[in-house]
């Protein structure tokens, strides 16, 4: 069977989801994260059958934190809410896994700054590997991987550039739901021989079963990585 070691969400179309069903941005965004906690979390069983070992979730754009301040606030406290949950409780502990932010951290507010301190430390070590983006945009990763190998000193190349990303594995598969098809300058380096789906589901629709779609359909394809 073909490999599938590493995947990435873009976890698209939790305020259509709003207005689809006729509820507040803060029910849809609470719905969004307790999906997001299933697809990092409690998919584990089944990513360990398939051989996954990692995930990579766009939770935070670049472009995102240009939204209404009322809305930022709102996805910010529940990201307050699920890392003091994370820090507070055992939950994570029997997970065996280790918790990346990635991003322009800086651009957070300072308490979320601690928080995610706090939560890389404690959880700093595991067979399974979550990466969470977090004001993050696919440029901004570049620019700051060059701009940290230039100041190195150390030779212009692929391998020694890859040191600096944010995000050093290549994911095979992409999930972006919604029904956009559009990559939005995800992981544009690591991205070149990743496969894509794209899901109809919004965010909070995209359950156990349309994973499994996803994941037929990646192993229905046959990789070339452009040989």
């Amino acid at each position: 069977m073909r490999e599938l070691q590493s995947i990435a969400f873009i976890p698209d179309g939790n305020r259509r989801y709003a207005r689809k069903m006729g509820i507040t941005y803060s029910e849809a965004y609470q719905k969004g994260f307790e999906r997001a906690k299933d697809a990092l979390l409690k998919w584990g069983e089944k990513y360990r059958g398939l051989g996954i070992k990692e995930v990579t979730f766009w939770a935070l754009s670049t472009e995102n934190l240009r939204r209404d301040p009322s809305e930022l606030n709102l996805l910010f406290s529940y990201l307050r809410k699920y890392l003091k949950d994370a820090l507070e409780s055992n939950e994570l502990e029997g997970y065996d896994v280790k918790v990346n932010f990635v991003g322009r951290l800086h651009l957070l507010p300072k308490d979320i700054q601690e928080l995610i301190k706090r939560t890389m430390e404690r959880f700093d070590t595991g067979s399974y590997t979550i990466n969470v983006a977090l004001a993050y945009g696919g440029r901004a990763e570049l620019l700051d991987a060059f701009k940290a190998l230039a100041s190195s000193g150390r030779e212009f190349n692929e391998e020694n550039l890859r040191e600096f990303l944010y995000v050093k594995t290549y994911p095979d598969l992409i999930i972006r739901t919604s029904g956009t098809i559009r990559t939005s300058g995800f992981l544009p380096w690591q991205a070149t021989y990743s496969e894509w789906y794209f899901s109809k589901k919004l965010w909070p629709e995209f359950d156990e079963t349309e994973f499994d779609k996803a994941v037929e359909d990646y192993f229905s394809r046959e990789r070339r990585f452009g040989r």
